[in-house]
């Protein structure tokens, strides 16, 4: 072998090592991080629900229950907040709306509150854009970009996390995806009812639309749900006809299955079996929430295949999952292997050439 032609193979096979190491150390790292832009939307069904009806005083049997979420990134607060804590962050405002109508509107006017949803939650969250896991930024003066939880329109009813209180400390544990990379382990996640994170146990491998999932579980014991105020209802519907008004108290508990693409750590489906009550003296007296409720099928198959809402790509993660697979694993490890090869190969025509002199 000539010496040019040495040269030149030594050099291909450091190009293909450098390759693997790039791939491996650079572009899978630069890569697995959250899209600090993204939107998203799930819509979720429970048929035959048992719910409490406020308006009407009494309890419904029988109930379709529509659940809507929508998450949509603030880049400018991910990129101002990343700088603050010198750590890559995305920044999430979400909003749940709950109710037995399908495709649910808010009314135009925020004075007709008996046309307003059975229920509805809106957050923003700061996560780690690597991990998932929740990040506390409360700042202070002016500053709105902090955490948040609310169940009305109004800004000024909007919880701020305080150490202190017993209805919101702050995000805590993962919240809208796990990590990149999720494991067969437990971790922490966070639950909107009761405002704090319990833990999720790995269960087993399934899959949906032919992706590959890791399958979690989350049991969440009844406990007391956390309010500002006691809620009071007529005696006469807890078996106090003496009393006119009384307070009570409102249970919870659920148990929370989400299915896990483990390489992005995108949540494809998720279901919950909630039971929460009206308690009246420790004793349960009405069912203020019976259901389970999940991802509809047209949810899971975009998670899984992608579709466009609004010109807006959502979903996909199928297609994501290969692509960070090849970039954190076929590539390097085909580079590593050629690079290695062809240094193998130089190396033994060398030894075979000096041996025959």
């Amino acid at each position: 072998m000539g010496t040019r032609s040495r040269a030149a193979l030594v050099g291909l096979g450091v190009f293909f090592i450098g390759v693997a190491a790039l791939a491996r150390f650079y572009a899978y790292p630069t890569l697995a991080v959250a899209p600090p832009g993204q939107v998203a939307h799930t819509v979720s069904t429970g048929a035959d629900a048992t719910i409490f009806s406020a308006a009407d005083l009494k309890q419904k049997d029988h109930v379709d229950l529509e659940a809507r979420r929508t998450v949509r990134g603030d880049v400018v607060a991910a990129d101002k907040i990343s700088k603050a804590l010198n750590r890559k962050v995305v920044v999430f405002d979400t909003a749940v709306v709950t109710d037995d109508s399908k495709n649910y509107q808010f009314p135009d006017d925020a004075s007709k509150t008996a046309e307003m949803p059975l229920s509805f939650v809106q957050e923003r969250v700061v996560l780690d854009a690597k991990t998932g896991e929740a990040v506390r930024w409360n700042p202070t003066g002016n500053d709105n970009s902090g955490e948040y939880i609310t169940t009305t329109l109004d800004k000024a009813d909007r919880l701020k996390p305080n150490r202190n209180s017993a209805l919101f400390q702050g995000h805590e544990g993962l919240v809208l995806k796990f990590p990149f990379g999720t494991e067969k382990k437990s971790y922490t996640f966070w639950d909107t009812t009761l405002r704090k994170a319990f833990p999720i146990d790995y269960k087993r491998v399934e899959h949906l639309d032919g992706l590959k999932v890791y399958v979690f579980e989350q049991v969440i014991p009844k406990q007391n749900i956390p309010v500002a105020k006691a809620l009071m209802v007529p005696g006469a519907l807890v078996d106090d006809p003496s009393k006119p008004s009384v307070a009570v108290q409102r249970t919870y508990q659920n148990t929370r299955t989400l299915w896990i693409e483990p390489v992005t750590g995108a949540i494809i489906k998720g279901q919950e079996q909630q039971l929460a009550t009206i308690a009246y003296k420790g004793e349960d007296k009405l069912t203020a929430t019976k259901v389970t409720i999940a991802y509809d099928d047209a949810t899971v198959h975009k998670n899984v295949k992608g579709v466009k809402e609004n010109n807006i790509a959502e979903g996909g993660y199928q297609a994501k999952a290969a692509q960070l697979q090849a970039i954190s694993l076929w590539i390097p490890l085909v580079s590593l292997i050629l690079g290695l090869l062809l240094l193998s190969f130089v190396i033994v025509r060398q030894v075979r050439g000096s041996d025959s002199r």
